[in-house]
């Protein structure tokens, strides 16, 4: 076991209260942009949206210091995907925003053909790197598995929503308001997840 996993008490570590507490401000920011107006564009939903990525980074990051201990590799490959996938998605809302502001405007076949591009991106590294840590939790007996299933359920969602040309019924569900809801539950269960102790002393030893 590693010695630089430093131990809060009760089998925690300060990876693990870093990412509750980063769990809970991204909570926050899904409340802000569930009742934010989507248009028009403003600076604070700008400032929001610059926000989430940062937090979101620190649950990753919390979340493969557990991972790290289970499947070295698999944590390591989920990481570099969720990281690459959350930066370009981050890029992608960040250019929207901006030309709404008029901050940034962009010709309709050169934004067309970016969005085409970053989605792609996106939908090939994001719900995947979901998927590798919705499976090593939920397949590992250390830990709580019910958030495994819970980010499982996101790992479905995203790819759907950026594939609403093919279906469009689908897609519109994953971009609804409704999933916003879970989105924000899902922030607000990663936080109780990290306070919860791993069973056994796997996680806590030097």
């Amino acid at each position: 076991m590693r010695a630089s996993h430093l131990v809060l008490g009760s089998e925690r570590t300060w990876a693990d209260l870093a990412g509750c507490v980063a769990s809970l401000v991204d909570a926050s920011v899904c409340l802000a942009l569930l009742f934010l107006p989507s248009a028009p564009a403003t600076v604070d939903r700008l400032c929001i949206i610059l926000l989430d990525p940062i937090t979101c980074i620190i649950v990753y990051w919390a979340l493969y210091r557990r991972l790290d201990d289970i499947r070295p590799i698999w944590a390591e490959l989920g990481f570099y995907l969720l990281i690459l996938g959350t930066l370009f998605l981050t890029c992608r809302n960040v250019l929207e925003e901006s030309a709404s502001l008029n901050l940034r405007p962009l010709s309709y076949s050169t934004a067309n053909d970016f969005d085409i591009v970053v989605e792609l991106i996106v939908i090939f590294t994001l719900p995947f790197g979901l998927a590798i840590y919705a499976w090593l939790i939920a397949s590992s007996p250390p830990l709580r598995r019910w958030l495994g299933f819970m980010i499982g359920v996101q790992a479905v969602l995203l790819p759907i929503a950026f594939c609403s040309f093919a279906f469009p019924r689908l897609g519109d569900f994953a971009s609804s308001e409704l999933c916003a809801v879970y989105a924000l539950i899902l922030s607000v269960s990663k936080a109780m997840w990290f306070l919860s102790p791993v069973a056994g002393s796997k996680f806590a030893g030097g």
